[in-house]
């Protein structure tokens, strides 16, 4: 008897000249040295020029892995959207891991990921919850982010927030591409990725464990206090309407809350965010 060929994945990257050299390796370390389950390929796009300590911790990476990990430096910085979109054209796996630069992968994130995959085939995107962290993953005081677990609620809590955790997704490369793949939206791909795919049919579930440990107070708050914000959020809004995903008067609430959100202090987001939007870790 023939043994079915199990599912192949990739890692995808984006880094930029502003990234942390340290923060870099850590992250680095975390989805192939430290996996208990190794990905066939590691994807990594330079989103513009970067630093020569950035390229040391790069090509020290890449030292007895050349089979594995491809580089595929940019000339100029375009954002995490185009980078990401040159990064999946790239992967020739079945499945893409997404991995942000400054983060940190649990050991066994692959692996408990890729089982789930293989024994629920019908999923196009997993996600799972994320640890959030200050200075290292080992503090006490860390929030949890919590996304909901099936579909029927992820398209409903998709109308108002973010349904998945960015870096903690593995993606069916075929389902992604057919979405239309990653687009530019200024610190709101992931979520514009989410509401097309939602549209398009395809199955979105998460698994309520952290599996990565999401680096915050690196601009953090400041990310959630610009216009590019207002700007993306009304894309997205615009979408869901035009596709019968919200009412009109689900999107007027949409756009009259999110601008007062984005305008309030940043003492008054990081309260809301600790006391409302995540749990104790």
């Amino acid at each position: 008897m023939t043994k079915k060929k199990e599912p192949t994945f990739s890692v995808l990257m984006s880094v930029y000249k502003n990234d942390n050299p340290e923060h870099l390796k850590l992250a680095l370390e975390s989805i192939y040295e430290k996996q208990t389950k190794k990905p066939d390929e590691i994807v990594i796009v330079f989103d513009g020029p970067l630093t020569r300590e950035q390229l040391g911790v790069l090509d020290e990476f890449r030292r007895n892995k050349k089979n594995i990990v491809n580089y595929y430096p940019q000339k100029e910085n375009k954002g995490l959207g185009e980078a990401l979109r040159i990064g999946t054209e790239r992967c020739k796996c079945d499945y893409i891991f997404r991995m942000d630069s400054d983060d940190i992968s649990a050991p066994m994130r692959f692996e408990i990921q890729s089982k789930y995959i293989e024994k629920h085939k019908n999923i196009d995107v997993l996600g799972t919850s994320i640890a959030e962290f200050i200075n290292s993953p080992e503090e006490n005081n860390k929030k949890i982010r919590v996304c909901p677990k099936k579909q029927r609620d992820i398209i409903q809590w998709a109308k108002k927030r973010n349904p998945m955790n960015h870096m903690t997704v593995c993606i069916k490369r075929k389902s992604l591409i057919e979405a239309g793949g990653y687009k530019t939206l200024k610190y709101m791909e992931d979520y514009y990725l989410w509401i097309r795919m939602i549209s398009h049919g395809f199955i979105l579930e998460n698994i309520n464990k952290p599996l990565v440990y999401a680096r915050i107070g690196n601009g953090f708050i400041e990310r959630r206090n610009s216009k590019a914000q207002i700007d993306g959020w009304k894309v997205i809004n615009d979408y869901m309407l035009q596709r019968k995903m919200i009412t009109k008067k689900e999107s007027i609430i949409n756009t009259v809350s999110r601008n007062i959100f984005i305008f309030l202090p940043g003492f008054a987001k990081k309260l809301i965010y600790g006391k409302f939007l995540r749990k104790n870790g």
